[in-house]
Formats: structure tokens, C-alpha cells, sequence
């Protein structure tokens, strides 16, 4: 009997995996969003049509946007085994996902116990960012993957392992090479507490370095492709006012630790943590702890520098899940039903957060609701023939409108004369929606002007479409 409850809790980790599928299915047919629609699937798309590459070159500049091509390339070589339906495209991030969690578990199961392990994968499971990106075309799922992957073949001393999964998580997001600096930090302070030969320590930080040596041969050859190094547009994105940098800071603690429910996860931690440390004991684990929290500090430093959205946070959660099911783990109750109680109730509050509250980015699930409005907007445009009108719209819109393989549109036939909702002048029909901003004037000026002859409201999301035209 003991041994089946031993393997039993061996295989608990499934549990969270087919929570997200369950979760997940259906989302696997809504149109590509935002950054997938504008910006990642247009990218993967043409170089499913010119053929998978790593070299810079093998997208145009403007496609690839300086970054590194291996998100792109796995993409594309997707499609070339599945199609490039919405709904096979999106089983590669479902697919990476799970292996994401997968790896969690195995990091920590490896490094800290079952129990730690299973903690941390419960908790990283219902979380709204996780579970927004798990069906989305974007890389930071996949640079979570390979950062978890990398950061258990360093602990485990198996640096050839690291060099290859660290290059390719540079590979996948530039950012990452951040990643790589808490790393070698680390490896620095490591060597000096442990006070390793010095030729052990070069030896093993070589193996460390190949990443860097990895992004800086694509940089050379970018270089030689396109004529510079970056991306010049993203060279505007870093700011180093103290005012900006103070508000990333608080945006991006309060994404990792604090919002959409974590706030119980933060204080179980810490209440778990000051009861190891008022009992005495030893804190367990502490390499892994260590490291999980110098890349968590690292990346936000760099983060309030550099462009911010939400879902870059994303690796970060992982790690805090991490810390979480280590510590956590460490201080349990004599009484295994006050463990699963307490466990139990740092798991659901987030969980309700999860599916309560919901805005209308791509960093938790009220994603769904706006794509499911735009593309009633999208529907109702096509019953009234408008495909060669002129349109004022919102950015998202502008992408649903004019690209059939988006998911939005009933056939290849698109929408010919779609512009910003600032041109609306030249326009005659004006749809706008909830995922507009900075156009309040405009918009005030035009409900003055115009008609209102339909409106779209889906919980949160909403759409609504102005004009003088006829109706059919």
C-alpha cells in the first residue's frame, strides 16, 4: 500500500498538466492576438513560406526585428509537419507549456524532494499569466522552458548540456543573455564561498560563456546581413529615468509576487521561511533558492531599463513557483491535513483570480473575450460588404482586417482600405474597441459626426461601429 501511494504522488504532477489542457482546449481555435497577430505568427508565417532558417537573413529585418530566429525556425518547421490552421499552430506552445511544467517538476523534484516539487507545480499551474501564454504564438514560454532546462544541467554540473540549452534559450530572446550574466554571477560567488582553484573555476565558466560567444556570432553575422548589430528601432526602448525605473520596478514585483492572487503565495513563503529560521533548522536547498532569486533580481533590474510588458515576467513566475515549493516545503505541519488545507487554499485564491479577473491584454485569460468580440466585429463587417470601404480602427483590428490567415476573416477575401483610428478623416467607418487607447478625442469627434449602429459586449471586452453609411 505504501509503495503504490510512493509512485502515486510520483506521477501527482500529471494532475496540473491535464488541469491546463482541460483549460486550454478551447482556446486553441481562438485567432491569433495582439503581438501573435502583428507581429510573431506574420514572422513564422513567411518563413514557413520561404523555408526554416537560424541565419539572420532567413527573415526580413523588419520580420525578425533584430531578434534571434530559433522561436521562428521550431515554429515554422511546425507548421511545415502540421499545417497552418489556427488550431495546429497553437498545439506547439500548448506543447511547450506542459513540457514547461514538466521541467519544473523535474527541477525541483531533482534538487529539493517530491513534495517541493509537486507544490511547485500545482502553484505555477493556475497561475493567469501561465495560463494565457500556454496556447499563444510568442517565445517567452519557450525561454521559461529552456531557462528551467539550463538552470537544472547547471546544477546538476553538466555544463556541455547547459551550453547547448542555455545558447538556445539566447537564441529564442535576446533578452535572455541577462539570464547568462546571473549565471556566471553566480558561478562567481559560488567559487569564492566554496573557494575553488582558479583553473577550475575558468575551466567551468568557459562552458558558461558559449552562450555569449553563441549571440555574439549572430550579432557579427546580423551585422553583415542588415548592416548593424540591433534592431534600431528597439534601441529607443531603454530608459534610465529614475521616475520610469521606480514604476517598472513596482509593476513588475507586483506582477511576479503580488497580483491576480499571489499575494497568499508571498506571504505563505514568507511565513514558512521565518518559521524555519525562528525553529532553528537549517534551510534546505539553499543553491537552488540562491539562484532562483539572484536571476529573479537580475532580470527586473534590467527590465525597468528596458521596454516592459507583462508577459516577460513570465520566467520569473516560474522561478518564484520554484522558490515557493522549496520553501514551502520545508515548513510542514505535523498534521498532513493542515499541510493539504493550507495548500490547498494558496492554490485556489489564485485560482479564482485566474478566472475573475480579467483585462483585455494577453497576460491572463481575458484575452479570450476580446478575441471572441473582435471577431464578431470582424463578422458583422464582412455581412455588410464592407471589403473595400475605408475603415478607422484600432491597431488590433487593423491586423484581424486585412490578414486572412489570422483566423479572424471567412475567406482569403480581406478588408482593402483599413487605417488607424488617427486617419479618420479619410474614413467612413469607425470601429473601435477595448483594446484602443490614446484616442479619446478622436473618438469624441467622431461619436459627434456619426451614427452608432452596432455594439458588441462580452463580460469585459466590448467593440462598437460608428458611421453614415447605409445598412444592408
Amino acid at each position: 500500500m505504501k509503495i503504490s501511494a510512493i509512485k502515486l504522488k510520483n506521477y501527482l504532477f500529471i494532475v496540473p498538466l491535464l488541469f491546463v489542457v482541460i483549460v486550454k482546449f478551447p482556446h486553441l481555435y481562438l485567432p491569433y492576438f495582439w503581438d501573435e497577430a502583428w507581429s510573431y505568427f506574420p514572422a513564422v508565417y513567411k518563413m514557413y513560406e520561404n523555408g526554416p532558417g537560424l541565419l539572420p537573413g532567413a527573415l526580413p529585418l523588419w520580420d525578425a526585428k533584430g531578434h534571434p530566429l530559433f522561436f521562428f525556425f521550431l515554429s515554422s518547421l511546425w507548421m511545415k509537419l502540421v499545417g497552418t490552421s489556427v488550431f495546429a499552430v497553437h498545439i506547439l506552445p500548448l506543447l511547450i507549456s506542459l513540457g514547461t511544467l514538466t521541467a519544473t517538476f523535474f527541477l525541483v523534484k531533482k534538487h529539493a524532494g517530491l513534495w517541493a516539487a509537486n507544490i511547485a507545480v500545482m502553484l505555477f499551474s493556475v497561475q493567469s499569466l501561465f495560463l494565457a501564454q500556454a496556447t499563444m504564438l510568442l517565445p517567452e514560454m519557450l525561454v521559461t522552458l529552456l531557462l528551467l532546462l539550463s538552470t537544472n544541467a547547471y546544477l546538476n554540473k553538466k555544463l556541455a548540456l547547459f551550453a547547448l540549452l542555455a545558447s538556445l534559450m539566447v537564441l529564442t530572446k535576446e533578452t535572455s543573455i541577462i539570464f547568462i550574466g546571473g549565471f556566471l554571477l553566480f558561478h562567481f560567488i559560488i567559487s569564492l564561498i566554496q573557494k575553488e582553484n582558479l583553473s577550475k573555476f575558468v575551466k567551468e565558466s568557459l562552458w558558461l560563456v558559449v552562450p555569449i560567444f553563441i549571440y555574439g556570432a549572430f550579432l557579427i553575422l546580423h551585422k553583415k546581413e542588415f548592416g548593424s548589430y540591433f534592431f534600431n528601432e528597439h534601441l529607443n526602448y531603454v530608459q534610465a529615468d529614475f521616475t520610469t525605473i521606480l514604476r517598472k520596478l513596482k509593476i513588475a514585483a507586483g506582477i511576479i509576487f503580488t497580483r491576480y492572487g499571489r499575494i497568499i503565495i508571498l506571504a505563505a513563503v514568507i511565513f514558512a521561511l521565518a518559521s524555519v529560521l525562528i525553529r532553528k533548522r537549517k534551510i534546505e536547498n539553499g543553491k537552488l533558492l540562491a539562484l532562483a532569486t539572484l536571476q529573479i533580481i537580475v532580470f527586473v533590474l534590467f527590465s525597468a531599463l528596458n521596454f516592459y510588458t507583462q508577459r516577460y515576467m513570465l520566467s520569473l513566475l516560474a522561478l518564484f513557483m520554484v522558490i515557493a515549493g522549496v520553501i514551502l516545503s520545508q515548513s510542514k505541519f505535523e498534521n498532513r491535513i493542515a499541510n493539504r488545507i493550507i495548500l490547498v487554499v494558496i492554490t485556489a485564491i489564485p485560482l479564482v483570480y485566474t478566472f475573475t479577473q480579467k483585462t483585455n491584454a494577453d497576460s491572463d485569460l481575458g484575452y479570450a473575450e476580446v478575441v471572441k468580440t473582435h471577431q464578431q466585429m470582424v463578422e458583422f463587417c464582412e455581412g455588410q460588404g464592407w471589403h473595400d470601404e475605408s475603415i478607422a480602427t484600432s491597431f488590433n483590428l487593423i491586423f484581424c482586417l486585412r490578414n486572412p490567415h489570422l483566423g479572424y476573416l471567412s475567406s482569403e477575401k480581406n478588408f482593402k482600405n483599413v487605417m488607424i483610428l488617427n486617419k479618420y478623416r479619410d474614413a467612413e467607418i469607425f470601429l473601435n474597441e477595448c483594446t484602443s487607447y490614446g484616442v479619446t478625442a478622436q473618438m469624441d469627434t467622431i461619436k459627434n459626426e456619426n451614427k452608432l449602429i452596432k455594439e458588441f459586449k462580452l463580460k469585459h471586452a466590448w467593440g462598437e461601429i460608428y458611421t453614415n453609411k447605409a445598412l444592408k
